[in-house]
């Protein structure tokens, strides 16, 4: 028996910004509760017809060293899902946690709004990566979101001032992140709100959400779609999603780029089998592909998050060879091209060395 969740999480700040009496920490009941009581906030992204298979493997072996190495993990978390080689090697859950509960994924989002944006790239509907986000969206014009690039919104080096204020804490302001989830103001009025520049576009990372933002916003320009709207049409229908999903959107039917997709463990596996297909050339798609190993190469320096302390596209960068996409609570995914592996948790908070243990699974 797991012993019980007593950690505070992220899942508060969502209790404070959209007025519920959530938990605060994210058990399987309180994200149930969110997602029941707010989907009218959501996009709802449907299943797939043909849902992309995850067959046992017949590799006992295998499976049962990397069952091991998954035990140290699910204690502090709520699911494990390893697959290699094509073949399921681990899933495992804890803590009330299935198959089929949808997790708040936090900034995993932000990876997952890059993918939109290769996406829509290869499909025409953004003529280039140098193109700056004003050309698709004229409101943002006067700000350092509005003068960035897409590549540089991508690659977190927008220039913008950092509403966090410290350049780690991904998501802006907490009073405005509340106003955003509460209907109050759009993302929009926020990207204007914080659009000072502070450094040279290009010259710094720092972890703005609202980089993301404005990706979000350049993509309903661009697509005609909200954000999860064209991630399901594109991304979602590729990968093969086997449950529902459900993306926040601010009052003007915007996607939160940043944070606020709620998704089954086994579901962004096969979002990273999208990946991996794509990083091995394995697609017919060469624009996809050759977007995802763009974005998977180190682009700009963060200087702290071992073992992946550079940035690409939206992707962060090992210094160990992987491919990583995180988020603040205990939600990694490792991509090992190598070894032809993917591993994706959940969890319910950051524990000591959660990317450690996580790194162990994808190298082993």
């Amino acid at each position: 028996m797991r012993r019980s969740i007593r950690f505070l999480s992220f899942a508060a700040l969502l209790s404070l910004s959209c007025g519920s009496a959530l938990a605060d920490h994210d058990t399987p009941s309180s994200m149930l509760g969110y997602w029941m009581q707010y989907q009218s906030r959501m996009h709802i992204l449907q299943p797939t017809q043909k849902p992309r298979e995850l067959t046992a493997t017949a590799n006992r072996e295998l499976a049962a060293d990397l069952a091991k190495l998954a035990e140290r993990i699910v204690d502090d978390a709520l699911a494990v899902v390893v697959i290699d080689g094509g073949e399921l090697m681990v899933e495992t859950y804890a803590n009330g946690a299935s198959r089929d509960t949808r997790m708040n994924t936090y900034s995993m989002t932000k990876s997952m709004t890059a993918l939109a944006v290769g996406e829509a790239l290869c499909a025409g509907k953004i003529a280039s990566l140098d193109d700056k986000a004003v050309k698709y969206v004229p409101a943002v014009e006067g700000t350092a979101y509005g003068a960035a690039s897409i590549r540089h919104l991508l690659s977190y080096t927008s220039g913008a001032q950092d509403p966090g204020g410290n350049g780690h804490v991904g998501i802006h302001s907490m009073a405005d992140f509340r106003a955003m989830t509460t209907h109050q103001t759009s993302l929009l009025d926020l990207v204007r709100k914080y659009g000072e520049q502070q450094f040279a576009a290009g010259s710094k990372f720092v972890y703005n959400g609202l980089d993301s933002e404005t990706l979000s916003l350049v993509l309903r320009a661009a697509t005609g779609k909200s954000l999860p709207h064209w991630f399901e049409e594109t991304v979602w229908q590729k990968a093969g999603a086997e449950h529902s999903a459900g993306w926040y959107l601010d009052k003007e039917g915007n996607g939160i780029g940043e944070i606020l997709f709620l998704a089954t463990t086994r579901d962004l596996a096969r979002i990273g089998l999208y990946v991996l297909d794509r990083l091995a050339g394995n697609t017919a798609d060469a624009c996809v592909n050759q977007f995802i190993k763009d974005a998977a190469r180190p682009h700009i320096n963060k200087g702290y998050w071992e073992p992946a302390p550079r940035f690409g596209l939206g992707l962060h960068v090992g210094s160990d060879g992987l491919t990583w996409i995180f988020g603040h609570g205990g939600q990694r995914m490792a991509i090992n091209t190598v070894k032809r592996r993917v591993v994706a948790t959940n969890g319910y908070k950051d524990w000591r060395d959660t990317s450690d243990k996580v790194k162990s699974l994808a190298s082993y």
